[in-house]
């Protein structure tokens, strides 16, 4: 105890007090003489505060690559898709997780730079094609030429990427920005690479062309992707209830023992639109029906289960007799609108769980239905063009009609008294996230992957992925898995001309199609050519070229080129194979949405091409909300500008400048640790005074090692509270490099201000300053307390440089001894084991204890000293006006 607080001037709190008032009121009072000149004071020019707009510019991605040895630790995350300013969105992806997602080589690049010495293999890149940026531009045009609309295109998404990456750079990101050092989706290269891993896929047999029913958007006039997709919770649709009669010659030997009445089937349906393309009714064999009556002696059948559910809505209903599923196995029905005779057939999509046991079934706008009609050779009806109206072929009266408004009502009138009930229910349903309109099944000729021959070997691809935040791992694999299992096939084709166009030559009388790997290359060398525009602007005989004319022995007049582009999600699930070294990488970073989107098309492309998973690890971020935890959307008018908030709006009153570290700490301290982040002004405010009490620590310890001692050799002698701040280090860098590791950045911002307030300044800071303001400069105790004051800003410096590494080398380019302003991330330094004294840390923390409880008790007698205290200060007031 005694050599902790050796050169302690002062023990006693209240004694401290009193001297304290009387050197104020003294220095206040001296008006010929400087006492500060008698007390070795703290010194240096750091800032206490700094504007937001002001920041350290730092370029070391270049430097590492090349001063520093592998292996490298590779980074990918997600393209930020090249439309639009930067959002809140960048920011936790950048920063954090993608760090993250695109342009963060942030913190985890920083990380692993400055820990480790390790290599970063990170390659910044961008979604360039897709519907939004065609959609924007085909606003501005009334041309629809494709040529126009990709000149268009390539110029909004150039401009956008402009705007992005400089404020990537702003935000201290750490990578090659320069256009050779990036990859973007409409690039050459990047496109070559695609054709070329599309003929393998093909020549794999995992892509093929068939007529299916997928998810359509009359909105943007073209498929969609499961991805794609955004389901309304309150999306209205009319549920209705209807009958069709069955035809009494196909009726089993029970059914035609009832009384000489026409007996109807029961639907129910929230697609009352497609009962015009209606093809077959479904049941289960395992299930049990009924035939009951209705008070106009109308007679119907349906699950029994379901019996009490519809006499809600239709009114009593009076049992008559049962049958098994397996009787209507050869039962006819009359189309409610044609009148065409249609079958009853199995099917094992049919439950009780709602509606009546017995299903309408359209093969063109259901995946079930679907699988119906391929299984019993039923032609698969499709009377909705592109916009998502009925066509010539449905007759006059409903031609032309949107499906999904007037055409459902013109269908319903039609079929008039066989409608028996009709409502309005509120549920979820798809629609395209791009448009926020609302989308259909229907069924088109589409090119699609065979996801089910590879489904077995993702799934066990994934088995020992780790996934980050660590407390999520479990409830993410599971998304990630079921994403997978439920899907059969994955339709890569899009209806538009921005984008990559999939390399398929048709055949006009047949339909047959041809591609092959020669052609492919062909393709390749035309591109390098005349650009990524070749296909749309040369005909299709200059595409073909002589060697393929020959092979298909000259035969090209009824050939044509098809004008169908790959999904956007294939162009960014291909991504590993154009930027990553030996084809997979040691983390992926994304937002939490993406199990559907970048993570999944990365995972299934690399398990289709090279059997193995394209990461090793996943880190997960969430999404940005507004303080009323809703998503921040543009058409909302909810964004919160993350310009704004680095260098203040036009009111800096309302918008004050918070500057680029508060973003990275606010994002470090949220990204990861909820799957929603809000953007609200109370958590930026909060994480604008962390870093502001973070400076003012780091200012006081870089002024206590101003040198008033220059060329003095002596040895420091260390007293137990240094060791004790040095084991301190020692633990709080072991910790904090573990969960910098484990990518818990929220618990690391925790760590950094739970050490800054509960040890390094009230308790290393405060009982040094006796030392270094009043011993001689050449004390060994003072040269002690300086050596440790230097270690201390070295950890902390470097512990916060990748959060924010802004002030972290602000910090060090003011270091006295960094006299030629070497960078921080240019240094080396590894806390020693020596440091690691528990038994000192015990003694000292006794100490402490017993301070505290000693404060406590001066504390409570404060009160009986205030007579002294005051008596003595007018005495000492006296003495400084006579001096």
């Amino acid at each position: 105890m005694g050599q902790l607080f050796k050169s302690t001037k002062v023990t006693l709190q209240t004694y401290a007090k009193l001297c304290h008032t009387l050197w104020m009121r003294g220095m206040k009072s001296a008006t010929k003489q400087s006492y500060t000149k008698t007390v070795l004071l703290p010194q240096t020019n750091f800032p206490a505060r700094l504007s937001g707009k002001k920041r350290v510019e730092m370029d070391s991605y270049l430097i590492e690559r090349k001063n520093l040895k592998g292996p490298d630790f590779i980074l990918h995350d997600g393209p930020p898709y090249a439309n639009g300013e930067p959002h809140m969105g960048h920011a936790i992806n950048k920063v954090n997780e993608k760090l993250y997602k695109m342009q963060y080589p942030f913190i985890l690049l920083r990380r692993k730079m400055f820990r480790i010495s390790r290599r970063v293999h990170y390659v910044p890149g961008w979604d360039c094609h897709g519907l939004p940026i065609e959609q924007k531009v085909l606003s501005n045009i009334k041309d629809v030429d494709p040529l126009e609309i990709r000149r268009k295109a390539r110029k909004y998404a150039s401009d956008a990427i402009a705007k992005q990456r400089e404020t990537f750079i702003s935000w201290g990101i750490v990578a090659d920005w320069n256009e050779s050092g990036c990859y973007f989706t409409n690039h050459a290269s990047y496109v070559k690479n695609q054709l070329r891993q599309f003929i393998n896929l093909y020549d794999k047999g995992l892509v093929f062309r068939a007529f299916k029913p997928v998810h359509w958007s009359p909105s943007s006039r073209t498929a969609l992707a499961e991805s794609e997709l955004e389901y309304n919770e309150s999306h209205e649709s009319k549920s209705v209830i209807i009958r069709m009669q069955l035809d009494a010659r196909t009726l089993s030997s029970k059914l035609k023992n009832l009384e000489n009445k026409p007996l109807y089937a029961l639907i129910w349906t929230t697609t009352p639109w497609s009962l015009i393309a209606n093809q077959a009714i479904a049941f289960s064999d395992n299930i049990v029906y009924c035939i009951v009556e209705d008070n106009s002696k109308n007679l119907y059948i349906l699950a029994q289960e379901c019996l009490t559910s519809i006499e809600q809505k239709l009114g009593p209903l009076k049992l008559i007799t049962t049958i098994t599923g397996q009787e209507l196995g050869e039962t006819k029905y009359f189309h409610p609108i044609t009148k065409e005779r249609l079958p009853f057939l199995p099917g094992q999509h049919v439950t009780t769980n709602v509606g009546t046991g017995l299903v309408h079934t359209a093969p063109a706008h259901g995946p079930e239905d679907f699988l119906i009609a391929i299984e019993n050779n039923i032609p698969v009806l499709s009377l909705i063009d592109d916009d998502g109206c009925f066509i010539r072929e449905t007759g006059d009266e409903f031609a032309g009609l949107d499906v999904l408004t007037d055409g459902a009502n013109k269908i319903l009138h039609h079929i008039g008294e066989d409608v028996l009930h009709t409502d309005t229910i509120i549920h979820s349903y798809p629609y395209d996230w791009r448009t926020k309109k609302p989308v259909i099944i229907r069924a088109s000729h589409q090119w699609f992957i065979d996801i089910k021959s590879i489904k077995e070997k993702a799934i066990d691809s994934i088995a020992n992925i780790r996934i980050y935040p660590e407390q999520n791992h479990t409830s993410y694999l599971n998304a990630l898995l079921a994403q997978i299992k439920q899907r059969p096939y994955w339709c890569i084709s899009r209806q538009r001309s921005w984008g990559t166009p999939i390399p398929i030559l048709y055949n006009k009388r047949t339909g047959d199609i041809y591609t092959s790997r020669k052609w492919v290359e062909r393709l390749c060398k035309l591109m390098e050519r005349y650009g990524t525009d070749y296909w749309w602007e040369l005909s299709t005989e200059k595409l073909i070229g002589r060697d393929l004319r020959q092979e298909l022995n000259n035969n090209i007049d009824d050939l044509e080129k098809g004008m169908d582009i790959m999904d956007i999600w294939l162009d960014s699930g291909l991504s590993w194979s154009a930027v990553l070294p030996e084809y997979k990488a040691d983390l992926y970073l994304e937002g939490m949405d993406q199990f559907r989107g970048w993570f999944q098309s990365s995972l299934l492309t690399s398990i289709a091409l090279q059997e193995r998973s394209p990461y090793s690890a996943l880190f997960v971020h969430g999404f940005a909300v507004d303080d009323k935890a809703s998503k921040m959307s543009k058409s909302v008018g909810n964004v919160v500008n993350p310009e704004v908030i680095t260098k203040g709006g036009e009111n800096l009153n309302k918008d004050p400048a918070y500057g680029v570290d508060t973003l990275r700490w606010w994002v470090a301290s949220h990204g990861c640790q909820h799957s929603q982040v809000p953007v609200t002004t109370t958590l930026l405010s909060e994480s604008h005074q962390s870093i502001q009490k973070l400076r003012l620590v780091l200012r006081f310890l870089l002024g206590a090692l101003h040198s008033y001692s220059e060329g003095i050799t002596i040895e420091p002698e260390y007293l137990y509270l240094d060791k004790y701040m040095l084991h301190a280090l020692h633990q709080y860098n072991k910790e904090i490099q573990n969960l910098y590791e484990n990518y818990l950045y929220h618990h690391v911002c925790k760590l950094i201000t739970s050490f800054l307030t509960n040890t390094v300044s009230p308790v290393y800071c405060h009982l040094i300053k006796d030392r270094l303001y009043c011993d001689e400069v050449g004390s060994p105790t003072r040269l002690a307390a300086m050596e440790v004051t230097c270690d201390t800003l070295t950890v902390l410096a470097r512990s916060i440089a990748p959060i924010v590494p802004h002030l972290a080398e602000e910090v060090w380019l003011y270091h006295p001894e960094n006299l030629a302003s070497v960078p921080l991330y240019h240094t080396e330094y590894k806390v020693p084991e020596t440091w690691h004294q528990p038994e000192i840390a015990k003694h000292v923390e006794r100490a402490l204890s017993l301070r505290g409880k000693v404060n406590t008790l001066a504390d409570r007698n404060t009160w009986e000293l205030s007579s002294t205290i005051t008596a003595t200060t007018t005495d000492y007031e006296s003495f400084s006006n006579r001096q």
